[in-house]
């Protein structure tokens, strides 16, 4: 029995060794013919693939996301563009390469320096962008040719258009090759050779939005460069598009209404912080960045005066003038110093401490109380309740309208204007506070310092009530709440006679801005405003000798809301070495808010 068993073990064992075998020789047999097939039959082939054919990665640029104004008219593109790029690892002796593209394109043996500098400052498997921008002669001469130059490809991708050329060309910004400076602070971004980063505007703020994700194409190419095949496509990412606040109709009024002036426009919706309008002048062509200056042009641009590049609209700091009037009497009636019906002399200057301040108008406004005052701007009546109130309510006040600091809108590079105090004199002078720099803060001159956008938030900051939004360029989505910076509970009396001194400015037959009145009898509430550049040098009598000199004309300001009974618009203007607000900077405004109703509809 023992035996039997044992039998029968041997012979299932022989069995499975003999399946097992069986399975064993038909893989091996298999595989062998497998080898057979690729190294004898197709060897040959694969050789060449070995040999010949590389593997490359081509990068595909995402297009940046595209810019809207707030009635979703295009104001930023991308359109088609066509570029030579070369890998270095692939192209041999550089120098000679781009000897050979030279005959070819244009470019110049500097630029040739400038690209061999570049392709050692990367990885040489990377590819190096030669030259943008190529027309069709130049892209059909490259193409025909493109066997004798290894490691040069031709790319179409997508560049910045800006189809109405200086239009927002400030709050749009423009476009450069990164700085380190720029690659640290957009380190998530891997930057490749040529790429171009927004150097300012939203173009620069919203880099990270507006940039996208770029794809690759992994592609078979020969030995000498031609593409064999497509292996696979990684799609790129499209930037986020963005929908502004400006309206561009009113953007385009407000610049053409500034036109040759040295100056900015600011208008903002008071109730919720949107800028309808920006403007700074002179402008400049963001679609030249793009196309590239030439020496000249950029010396031209870049030490211009007037500084284009610069956005006067929050970079601008000027002294207010004027138009700080408004600061001042809200704050006499909020510290209960000031009796609207008071009447005060203003026999055309004031002494203090043996100095002369004068009134603007020369022999004096006579008997004024507080309405008379801001209708006729008299400068002796705001000295005495400055000097009433002392420089640290004025400061208070200043601060609370949204004056002294920086309003966090959606652009690099803000300046915070200054609101000037005791404590700010003795770490800036390490001098103390003499009561005469209270005087002129009280009519915005002296230290004062304020940007036009700080004066649009100001007048809205009256318009609404006492509320200070903070300025924003992108429009709100519907049910998104305006953020607040802080609310103010001015009294309503207060704001009332605030506004009927406001309204008598442009409306009142002796106020200063009579220029200033809009089309359809709309009522404004506005405020002029006439800042020194430079000291006056005045006769014995106190009469004003003018200079010649252009740039030492005052600048002109002005500052107003409308309607008066429901506000929709604030707006400030300001003309550098306009000479007086009511002349030089209330018709601008006016041009805008007639553009603003015409569209909009006085009631609506």
């Amino acid at each position: 029995m023992l035996d039997d068993d044992r039998e029968q073990f041997r012979g299932d064992a022989r069995r499975r060794l003999l399946l097992v075998g069986g399975c064993l020789g038909a893989g091996f047999l298999v595989l062998g013919g497998r080898l057979f097939h690729l190294q004898v039959m197709r060897g040959g082939e694969y050789r060449t693939l070995a040999e010949d054919n590389r593997i490359s990665l081509k990068p595909i640029s995402a297009p940046r996301g595209r810019i809207f104004d707030r009635d979703n008219h295009l104001l930023v593109e991308n359109s088609p563009d066509f570029e030579v790029m070369v890998i270095p690892e692939l192209a041999g002796p550089l120098r000679l390469l781009f000897k050979k593209l030279s005959r070819h394109l244009e470019f110049s043996e500097e630029e040739i320096r400038h690209l061999l500098q570049m392709a050692r400052r990367q990885r040489s498997f990377l590819p190096l962008r030669v030259k943008s921008h190529l027309s069709w002669e130049e892209v059909s001469s490259i193409e025909v040719r493109i066997h004798e130059f290894p490691g040069v490809d031709l790319q179409n991708q997508s560049v910045r258009f800006y189809p109405f050329d200086s239009l927002a060309c400030h709050v749009l910004g423009y476009l450069g090759e990164p700085t380190e400076r720029e690659r640290k602070r957009f380190s998530r971004i891997s930057f490749r050779s040529g790429d171009l980063v927004g150097k300012s505007g939203v173009e620069q703020h919203f880099e990270e939005r507006l940039r996208g994700h770029e794809g690759v194409l992994e592609m078979e190419v020969n030995a000498v460069g031609r593409h064999v095949r497509e292996l696979h496509r990684n799609p790129p990412e499209s930037g986020q598009d963005l929908h502004l606040s400006i309206d561009s109709d009113l953007q385009r009024e407000a610049q053409e209404a500034l036109g040759e002036e040295t100056g900015s426009v600011v208008a903002m919706d008071p109730h919720t912080g949107e800028i309808l309008a920006m403007v700074s002048a002179p402008t400049y062509d963001p679609n030249q960045f793009i196309r590239g200056f030439s020496h000249a042009q950029w010396q031209a641009l870049s030490t211009h005066p007037d500084r284009p590049l610069i956005n006067k609209a929050h970079q601008g700091q000027y002294p207010p003038g004027s138009t700080f009037k408004i600061v001042v009497a809200l704050a006499g009636l909020a510290a209960g110093k000031l009796d609207p019906k008071e009447v005060i002399s203003c026999p055309g200057y004031l002494v203090k401490e043996e100095q002369r301040f004068y009134c603007w108008r020369r022999h004096g406004h006579g008997s004024v109380n507080l309405l008379q005052a801001l209708t006729q701007s008299c400068d002796v009546y705001f000295y005495k309740l400055a000097e009433r109130l002392g420089i640290d309510a004025i400061e208070r006040q200043a601060l609370k309208m949204g004056l002294g600091a920086v309003t966090g809108v959606d652009l690099d590079g803000e300046r915070p204007g200054l609101i000037p105090s005791r404590s700010w004199k003795r770490k800036a002078f390490k001098a103390s506070w003499y009561p005469g720099e209270t005087l002129i803060t009280g009519i915005g001159q002296g230290y004062v310092l304020s940007t036009p956008l700080q004066l649009a938030t100001m007048m809205a900051t009256v318009a609404n009530g006492g509320t200070v939004y903070r300025p924003t360029l992108l429009k709100l989505e519907p049910g998104q709440q305006p953020e607040v910076i802080t609310r103010n509970y001015f009294a309503a009396y207060h704001l009332e006679v605030l506004r009927q001194g406001l309204e008598a400015v442009v409306h009142d037959p002796t106020g200063t801005a009579a220029k200033a009145r809009p089309e359809g009898g709309i009522r404004v509430a506005g405020k002029t405003g006439t800042s020194q550049v430079a000291r006056h040098r005045r006769e014995k009598s106190g009469q004003i000798i003018k200079s010649t000199n252009e740039k030492l004309q005052d600048h002109a300001l002005f500052v107003c809301y409308a309607p008066l009974d429901r506000p929709r618009i604030a707006i400030s203007v300001v003309v550098e070495h306009g000479g007086h607000g009511g002349s030089a900077a209330a018709p601008v405004a006016k041009r805008v808010m007639d553009r603003f109703f015409a569209k909009s509809g006085s009631s609506s």
